[in-house]
């Protein structure tokens, strides 16, 4: 999942499972949550999505003696700031059309996973699983089970348990009524052109067997099946009649896996959560080690954990207690950005959810003011403007890398926005080093040019690609501006059409994209197209771009990705059976038989060094075709109250990202 930082979104996202003690980040999905990152609803965007901890639980089945009884209210209040309003309290509806980063913040503890991802060390652990299950019986007939015991006790809110039923109600739900986006991905159903489930059944109350129509590797099953999201079918039964009625239903009472449900829901305004003073889902400690993290869970009503995964030796990095430590949390909705760090400043609230993270200035002028800390870390997204594969002129790839050319990234990042983000020409963070693929292509092409030289290289791509132009037109040379061609015309003789918009977030929410997009469509101009960059609100551009009936509606688009723990999103993002006309995150519509070739080959990949060779097979073909020209990434500058303490702040894609704020682990002093 990713959070689609829509920016997810700008995320991916991130599903992770659930066992809110687990810590962190109840609320977000990693798994393949793909989570819209936005702007307000004036301003802009990003994925998914992009998911917290887990891990191994004991075959014990029943609650061990109390050794800390669940108190009857943690006092004291956290308070956070959001300024783009949640979409919906339903969990079905936010991963269905609804996928954006403020929703998934303010949405409640309402899911469980079998496996989840454990922070900050981005650690595979489980959720509701007894076990990570990694293997497959192989059925002899082209299909392979994975058979996962559910660790027995969990409870939702409701007091109902949670079984294997819950996961085949979900994955039953999803199918039969049609759900979209992220209900796709994870619950991707086998047919002959798609590998997926083949059917999902309870072999018991407490054991899902899970049967594939190929030999799932780490994309497709610990990092995506096995993170789906699971619900309470206690609840959601009676709403499961048609597509319809379920998006529609009240999801703010709904059952939560967590210690938190839903207070008060004032639409426009504030979304509050209270502890619920029976819950099991509180206390336990967890250990975390560089490639590892060890689990202690004895709280006296939940099933009693001890378990380790990964590598758990040598010296701890750190250890900690989890909450919560608060007995409400509060998101409180402001108009923008300014307002919510002026509400920050003057003691109002103690954090500021913001996919972006605080402007740098802001973040320097914040430093200095008594009783704030500040906190940097390594963005695990991508900020990217997409190309409509599926309308002249972003189906000719000749025009697609003659814009990737002439657009000097660099030159803006560096000298316009004063080295504020760092360019990011392929689809990895530079972070994940093992994971990005030399540059090749138009990009490489281009590199260091001059502004004369990228116009004339772009002039000769389109000439090459059958382009043809009464006036080619010419570069003077130095900084001025290309005398731009006349009367150019696609390889079958067809015009382009005039006032192309390109949607990008405001200045007022993120000026880097809003910034690069007036460069990026004067330099289109310069080559003969008529495009104008178009401030839209993050709501509208996800409206126009992410909806099955709009796909054809709409030219280019700048947003942007939060990620996941494990980098499969290239395959979601451009596998033609994921195109967003049909419900998925495809919104270029890109369609390649042999990148959808090799991205089965990635979803069987059993070891990270296989899936790293095939990653990088695909981006090779995505630096020559360029649906998306992705621009850069930006470090994750956040402030918190000096009266809040968490567990840690050292984290890939910092406290936001990763836990929304991390309210079941907070610590709030007066």
């Amino acid at each position: 999942m990713w959070n689609f930082c829509i920016q997810k979104g700008e995320t991916l996202s991130n599903f992770t499972g659930s066992r809110s003690w687990r810590f962190l980040l109840l609320f977000t999905v990693f798994a393949m949550v793909v989570v819209a990152c936005g702007g307000t609803s004036d301003d802009t965007a990003e994925e998914v999505v992009e998911e917290a901890p887990a891990e191994t639980a004991a075959p014990a089945t029943t609650a061990a003696a109390a050794e800390e009884a669940a108190p009857s209210g943690p006092d004291g209040v956290y308070k956070m700031a959001i300024f783009s309003d949640p979409q919906t309290q339903n969990y079905w509806n936010y991963l269905d059309t609804e996928t954006d980063v403020w929703t998934a913040y303010v949405m409640s503890g309402q899911a469980v996973s079998l496996f989840s991802i454990s922070y900050p060390n981005y650690q595979l652990v489980t959720g509701i699983a007894d076990e990570l299950v990694e293997t497959s019986t192989d059925n002899g007939d082209g299909t392979y089970t994975y058979t996962v015991p559910i660790t027995q006790g969990y409870e939702w809110s409701d007091g109902s348990p949670i079984t294997a039923n819950d996961m085949v109600f979900t994955y039953n739900t999803a199918q039969g009524l049609g759900l979209l986006s992220n209900w796709e991905t994870s619950y991707a159903a086998a047919d002959e052109e798609t590998l997926g489930i083949v059917s999902l059944v309870a072999v018991d109350d407490y054991t899902v067997a899970i049967t594939l129509n190929f030999d799932a590797g780490l994309s497709a099953w610990q990092y995506k099946i096995a993170q789906a999201p699971i619900l309470p079918e206690s609840y959601w039964a009676q709403y499961a009649t048609d597509r319809e009625t379920l998006l529609a239903a009240d999801g703010s009472a709904a059952p939560v896996a967590s210690a938190f449900e839903y207070d008060k829901v004032e639409q426009g305004a504030f979304y509050t959560w209270s502890y619920d003073s029976d819950t099991m889902w509180f206390g336990g400690d967890t250990t975390i080690y560089k490639s590892g993290t060890a689990v202690e869970w004895d709280n006296g009503k939940a099933p009693k954990v001890s378990a380790s995964f990964g590598d758990t030796s040598g010296e701890a990095q750190l250890s900690y207690t989890a909450g919560p430590y608060v007995g409400t949390v509060e998101f409180t909705l402001y108009s923008d950005q300014d307002a919510a760090y002026l509400a920050f400043q003057n003691g109002e609230v103690d954090f500021v959810l913001n996919p972006l993270g605080v402007k740098r200035n802001l973040f320097d002028q914040l430093s200095r003011v008594q009783g704030v800390e500040t906190v940097a870390n390594l963005g695990n997204g991508m900020r990217y403007m997409a190309f409509n594969t599926r309308i002249f002129p972003g189906s000719d790839k000749a025009f697609r890398q003659s814009v990737a050319c002439i657009s000097d990234k660099e030159f803006v990042l560096d000298n316009v926005l004063q080295g504020v983000a760092v360019n990011m020409d392929g689809q990895m963070p530079e972070a994940l080093t093992a994971w990005v693929a030399p540059v090749t292509g138009v990009l490489a092409d281009c590199a260091g040019l001059s502004a004369e030289e990228r116009f004339n290289k772009s002039v000769e791509i389109l000439q090459a690609g059958g382009w043809t132009a009464s006036d080619w037109g010419s570069h003077p040379g130095g900084a001025d501006r290309a005398v731009a061609p006349t009367g150019v015309k696609g390889p079958g003789g067809e015009t382009p059409p005039s006032d192309m918009l390109l949607y990008a977030p405001g200045a007022g929410y993120d000026p880097l994209r809003s910034t690069m997009s007036l460069f990026i469509a004067d330099w289109m101009q310069q080559l003969g197209f008529d495009v104008t960059a178009r401030p839209t609100g993050f709501s509208v551009i996800v409206d126009k771009v992410f909806t099955p009936e709009n796909c054809k509606d709409w030219y280019f688009y700048m947003l942007g990705w939060g990620l996941s723990a494990y980098p499969d999103h290239p395959v979601d993002f451009f596998n033609s059976a994921y195109d967003t006309c049909d419900g998925g995150y495809n919104t270029p519509g890109f369609n390649n038989a042999e990148f959808d070739a090799l991205t089965d080959q990635f979803k069987a990949a059993k070891t990270v060094s296989e899936a790293i060779a095939i990653s990088q097979a695909m981006e090779a073909i995505l630096f020559e075709e360029m649906p998306y020209l992705v621009l850069f990434n930006v470090p994750t500058l956040e402030v918190y109250r000096s009266n809040v303490e968490f567990p840690f702040t050292d984290v890939l894609d910092g406290l936001t990202g990763t836990g929304g704020g991390y309210p079941s682990n907070v610590k709030v002093s007066d």
